[in-house]
């Protein structure tokens, strides 16, 4: 029987003889009869809970329905609503539509979650964690962009179609690692943040309507009619149904494939059927309301916690409590001191979800941390004076072309411009050169320290959380310094690596933990950065800048800030040395050789933190150097710690002047801002390495 870190415990006996009447595998193969059967568990806690969400969110909306529309008045709107009157009109098609869609989604996304988590036997999938919901979001904003006559089939078939497209592109790169939960979630991922990358691009490409996007990207319950809920409702009986009726077979999925096809079962059949229905019934949500992230994760967890152990009790109870619990977050949203109202439902329901990822992950016990394996470098490289030599010359080079050939009025030209150069080229080049070195000198770091050559700062969370110190930032004020701006990014990384720290103690900073907390982290930060876009205002333009990685705002000042804090870093990379050498020999070999495990990691940990704050602030988030760099270096056989950094920050600090030479001149005068180009070609090289490493 398969064993991964997040397994569901089991507890197996199939009793019955098969069709053919030959004995059940129970006689035939005693070590793996056991119960399919579950204890079922006392759902007095849960039922008492649902009683209890129920009543408050029955409470609240009452007490906002009354706001709409006085309650003497609500017979009279429901029986014979008079068409000049406002409020019955509002109360009538859209106070109680907007309470029946909240109800729908939550017990849909639920459902989704269910499925999703029994079929890969993994408590943390859910549709925004296999990137389901960004596919379907991407499609839908293609769609609303490029092709608007599609729309006249309806957003759910768009929806579904981009949502299954994701979906089995996440799978079809696990296949071969045996849908291990770590490598799921991973590939999962990133294929959130490539999807991401390009739904921030058609809002930029398309400012016109970028504010609309915006405001359907964050997850928002205004109904203005019945529709909505009444397609919601149907593929939500049918969905549940289905499920209903594919119980008892779905609790085979928690067995070893061997074992369900001794039993006459089919677990590829099996698996498509549930991924389908899970992948139709959110499709359909995001079609409705768009992305509401965590309900999935969150509802099927806290079932079982408070009771609920088999799958039957679980297809009652879960869609049951995430409904109450989505009505109960949607009327919270809707009290006059929650903003007024402002703030959409699907951000606050991801930011009541994150909680429940991050205690999941800190009660999971992840195995050993093993070393890289040998066959991820093909041969090794000794760095002589020649190469040294002809590595300073490509970067003059590269530097010389990144300051002196551009694109003009009258087309390319070699400019000669001292005043352009350095008032307007020198900044851009040295920002984009020293944020490369920063994120190449983390990514080698975050790679070794958690024994993944496919971890990078945007994995861990750690460039979400210089995103987050930026945005509270905007909310402060929006002039502000370099200097300000790189404080707020820092504090900001240094509270996601506190929270990496405090709860992947327990597992010994494992890796698997350190990824996944960098999951539901930068799931929250997408979801706040969404609700700021979705304001508008000043914040909006700077935000998406930020998002997108454009150097075009870069100062002097800025420039002068961050290449002395790259250089500061190279100066101080000698000291972990050590440290990241002993750790590649494996946990054990590092003990014996007197190294302090924890606190080492904690320290290479928070020097990734700062040096990423620096790099994100001219980057952006989702850049991907980190990633692409360190694989560079790797396969040209570069091992060593310190050699391997070196290289690395030399590759990062090409790739990201290269990238922004590019994108400074491919749609002159528009300039493609350098973090999506970056993002656009490291997402995909992730999963093509995940691809080659099955």
């Amino acid at each position: 029987m398969s064993r991964h870190p997040f397994r569901f415990s089991e507890d197996w006996c199939p009793r019955r003889p098969l069709r053919n009447g030959s004995p059940s595998p129970s006689t035939r193969r005693p070590d793996m009869a056991k119960s399919v059967e579950r204890r079922p568990g006392n759902c007095y806690p849960l039922a008492l809970f649902v009683l209890l969400v129920g009543l408050l969110g029955l409470l609240l909306a009452l007490d906002n329905l009354q706001r709409v529309l006085p309650i003497s008045a609500w017979p009279n709107a429901l029986s014979s609503p008079r068409q000049g009157s406002i409020p019955e009109l509002l109360f009538s098609w859209a106070a109680l539509p907007r309470l029946a869609v909240a109800f729908l989604c939550g017990a849909a996304l639920s459902l989704s979650g269910l499925l999703f988590q029994q079929t890969l036997r993994n408590p943390l999938a859910e549709p925004t964690t296999l990137g389901t919901s960004a596919g379907a979001q991407v499609a839908l904003l293609a769609a609303l962009v490029w092709a608007p006559g599609l729309l006249g089939i309806g957003q759910g078939p768009i929806a579904i179609t981009g949502a299954a497209v994701a979906t089995a592109a996440v799978f079809g790169i696990c296949a071969g690692a045996g849908r291990s939960p770590i490598t799921v979630i991973l590939a999962g991922l990133v294929v959130n943040l490539t999807l991401g990358t390009i739904s921030a691009i058609i809002i930029l490409l398309y400012p016109e309507r970028g504010e609309d996007l915006a405001q359907w990207q964050a997850g928002r319950l205004e109904q203005t009619s019945w529709t909505p809920a009444l397609g919601l409702s149907l593929c939500l009986f049918i969905g549940w149904a289905i499920a209903a009726f594919l119980c008892r077979s779905l609790r085979l999925l928690e067995m070893d494939d061997a074992v369900i096809t001794s039993l006459g079962m089919k677990p590829a059949w099996l698996r498509g059927i549930s991924l389908a229905v899970a992948t139709v019934v959110a499709g359909s949500v995001i079609a409705t309301v768009g992305t509401i992230g965590f309900v999935g994760l969150a509802v099927p967890a806290l079932a079982r916690a408070l009771g609920a152990r088999d799958l039957r009790s679980l297809l009652v109870w879960s869609p049951l409590l995430g409904g109450l619990l989505l009505v109960l977050a949607d009327q919270i949203v809707q009290l006059p001191a929650m903003m007024n109202g402002q703030l959409p439902t699907g951000t606050f329901a991801s930011l009541l979800g994150a909680p429940v990822l991050l205690a999941l992950i800190s009660r999971t016990k992840a195995g050993a941390v093993r070393p890289q394996p040998a066959r991820t470098v093909p041969h090794r490289m000794r760095i002589s004076a020649t190469h040294l030599l002809g590595i300073f010359a490509a970067v003059v080079l590269l530097i010389v072309i990144g300051l002196a050939l551009g694109r003009g009025p009258s087309g390319w030209e070699w400019s000669t411009d001292m005043d352009l150069i350095i008032r307007w080229r020198a900044p851009r080049a040295a920002a984009s050169i020293s944020a490369g070195v920063l994120l190449g000198i983390s990514g080698v770091m975050v790679q070794r320290v958690t024994a993944n050559p496919m971890a990078s700062p945007e994995v861990m969370g750690i460039s979400a959380g210089a995103t987050l110190g930026a945005i509270a930032l905007l909310f402060l004020s929006t002039s502000f310094t370099s200097g300000n701006l790189l404080a707020a990014c820092a504090v900001g990384s240094l509270l996601v690596t506190s929270v990496i720290i405090i709860v992947g103690r327990r597992a010994n900073f494992a890796p698997d933990s350190i990824v996944l907390i960098g999951i539901a982290l930068s799931t929250v930060v997408g979801a706040i950065g969404a609700f700021v876009i979705a304001m508008g205002g000043p914040a909006r333009s700077l935000l998406l800048t930020w998002f997108s990685g454009s150097t075009y705002r870069v100062t002097q000042d800025m420039a002068t800030l961050v290449a002395a804090l790259a250089i500061l870093g190279l100066l101080v990379v000698p000291l972990f040395n050590r440290p990241l050498e002993l750790l590649g020999l494996g946990e054990d070999g590092a003990r014996a050789l007197g190294l302090r495990v924890g606190r080492a990691r904690g320290a290479i940990i928070l020097y990734s933190a700062i040096a990423t704050a620096g790099a994100t602030i001219i980057v952006g988030p989702a850049s991907f150097v980190g990633l692409l760099a360190p694989h560079m270096v790797r396969q040209l056989g570069i091992c060593r710690a310190l050699p391997q950094i070196v290289a690395s920050a030399i590759a990062g600090g090409a790739l990201m002047l290269i990238a922004d030479w590019i994108g400074r001149t491919l749609i002159f005068p528009w300039q493609m801002p350098a973090g999506l180009l970056t993002a656009l070609i490291g997402g995909p090289l992730f999963l093509y390495s995940m691809r080659q490493r099955r």
